[in-house]
């Protein structure tokens, strides 16, 4: 398939266009912000990661080393979909390339949860804890952004959305501020629809028992809260979704740029689940986390783990 940048006449094809299009932005964004940003000695200043990381006492090597089985395979699969769209200019493994990308890194927190001694393992837990620790500054603050609030009052953490961005798909990447609105913006939309998600599972009753239909302030503050804030990891969780169901149509069309698209989702994969690596090795040991690199890369040639295992071993030298 040759890509083309000619804009569609027809309303079918500008739908399917700035939807491909869409995807292309928010993940160049995302990735661009992530690669160029100084995730390691974010990680060697934090605090938690520093003094307040222990290993939990209720700790399984076998459990842990599972889940980051998983994590590893699943990165690794996503690398084969890049490989199959550079040898074919064929896009449709994108339909799982985003459900891989988000399982990379659901299974990468659950190995530090489980390392480090938190209990949530629902996605919606999951996603709620690892946002709250990113409001707790127990993150590097290059992937702690997130958005808060209801409509109307959103609010973000370590990230504003910046004023007089006239056009919301603009993305030139020596003007920060675009990259940023972009970002903003896809935290914005996917907060406003597990907003709309959660609220009905709320429950919320009239005075007369019936179920309420219009929600108001206080209403949708309540549902705020069970949500806790929305993350990047909300917005992979969201792409999981609708790459499965909502998106399939827009991988076999001449605009969506597939190969730059899950690049971008290898770079952002690689930055967050280094991060759980890093704390992961803090927790239980160097050589403990070398080990179960070593028995993963005997079996697997997975050369994004090899370069990250480098730092998480740089990181860990440095702050012994």
């Amino acid at each position: 398939m040759i890509f083309s940048n000619s804009y569609p006449t027809s309303e079918e094809e500008r739908v399917l266009f700035f939807r491909s299009e869409m995807n292309y932005k928010h993940f160049s964004a995302l990735s661009y912000k992530l690669e160029n940003s100084d995730i390691e000695n974010e990680i060697l200043n934090n605090e938690y990661y520093q003094n307040r990381i222990s290993r939990s006492m209720n700790y399984s090597n076998i459990e842990v080393s599972q889940w980051l089985k998983n994590s590893w395979n699943t990165e690794h699969v996503l690398y084969q979909n890049l490989n199959i769209i550079q040898n074919t200019n064929q896009s449709f493994s994108m339909q799982w390339a985003f459900p891989q990308a988000y399982y990379a890194v659901f299974g990468n927190i659950m190995a530090m949860y489980k390392t480090i001694g938190y209990t949530e393992t629902s996605h919606a837990a999951v996603l709620k804890k690892y946002s709250s620790l990113m409001a707790e500054n127990k993150l590097p603050e290059s992937i702690s952004i997130c958005c808060g609030g209801i409509e109307g009052d959103f609010s973000f953490h370590n990230i504003e959305p910046p004023v007089n961005i006239l056009n919301h798909l603009e993305l030139d990447f020596e003007n920060p501020s675009t990259i940023d609105n972009l970002i903003c913006q896809f935290l914005k939309s996917t907060r406003v629809l597990r907003l709309k998600e959660k609220a009905p599972k709320m429950n919320f009753r009239t005075q007369n028992g019936g179920r309420r239909k219009r929600l108001n302030q206080e209403h949708w503050e309540r549902v705020s809260n069970s949500i806790g804030a929305t993350s990047i990891i909300d917005f992979l969780y969201r792409k999981r979704i609708k790459g499965n169901y909502q998106d399939i149509e827009i991988y076999n069309t001449p605009y969506f740029k597939g190969e730059a698209v899950i690049n971008c989702l290898l770079h952002i994969v690689d930055r967050i689940n280094l991060v759980n690596e890093s704390y992961i090795a803090k927790s239980i040991g160097l050589d403990e986390f070398r080990l179960m690199v070593e028995h993963h890369l005997s079996r697997v040639n997975n050369e994004a783990l090899s370069l990250r295992f480098e730092i998480v071993r740089m990181l860990y030298e440095v702050n012994s």
